[in-house]
């Protein structure tokens, strides 16, 4: 399972930066997300298919409560048919979780003046979440940011979701740039390690709950406050016009 990046040194940041890649909650929206209602309701669906509660904890990130889950099916000889119904379920129950208050979404402070700020030098904005896209699209709109990003992966999408590269590198192909061109912010060690599988560098903020040090010790290149403090950072890389 591709959970943590490998080890070595973390990929530097491009010197021609194309697009910078986002995620979404908590880093530019404050997450209206119930995630304790979240991850209770996927754990009692597992156990309800007959696995002991005592092997999912849920003081654990969803993805890893997951990722555990369909392991030990695998394990057990499920289908993989039957597997991907099984997930798909859980999927639902989380896309339900994710759109009950998203309308009360609001942007991080100084998150969309960022994002206005790199399309006016011509730097695509991709946002790469593990929300389902409903909740991707809906929180954007809330929050005014909608028409400033160009593409959006969501856990929906047909690729494996963050830590894995896929996601990343199927939303950098849909930017038209090349993943070295490329960065990710997040606020999550999960994004760290995301980056790190896809090879790109990253930048941590500190908008959730995740210390300094955790995301130092992911992988991050700079760790800001938040992303409302990025934009003198950001003025050291080209403008890009032709986009």
């Amino acid at each position: 399972m591709a959970h943590e990046a490998d080890g070595g040194a973390a990929p530097r940041v491009p010197a021609r930066l194309r697009a910078v890649i986002f995620d979404l909650d908590d880093t530019l929206v404050e997450s209206t997300v119930d995630f304790g209602k979240f991850k209770r309701l996927v754990v009692e669906r597992i156990v309800a298919w007959g696995e002991p509660m005592d092997v999912y904890s849920l003081g654990e990130t969803v993805v890893r409560i997951i990722a555990r889950f369909e392991d030990r099916m695998q394990a057990a000889g499920l289908s993989e048919a039957e597997l991907r119904a099984r997930v798909a379920e859980l999927d639902r129950i989380m896309d339900r979780v994710e759109l009950e208050r998203v309308a009360g979404t609001r942007p991080v402070d100084g998150a969309k003046e960022l994002l206005l700020l790199l399309r006016r030098k011509g730097i695509r904005i991709g946002v790469l979440t593990r929300g389902c896209r409903e909740y991707a699209d809906a929180a954007l709109e809330a929050t005014g940011m909608a028409g400033l990003v160009d593409v959006v992966e969501s856990r929906n999408s047909e690729t494996r979701p963050k830590p894995h590269p896929d996601a990343y590198l199927r939303l950098v192909r849909a930017l038209g740039v090349g993943k070295d061109d490329t960065i990710f912010v997040g606020d999550h060690a999960i994004d760290a390690h995301c980056a790190g599988n896809a090879g790109v560098a990253f930048i941590g903020v500190l908008t959730g709950d995740v210390p300094e040090k955790t995301l130092r010790e992911a992988g991050s290149a700079e760790v800001f406050s938040g992303v409302g403090q990025m934009a003198g950072w950001f003025s050291r890389f080209p403008d890009h016009l032709n986009h």
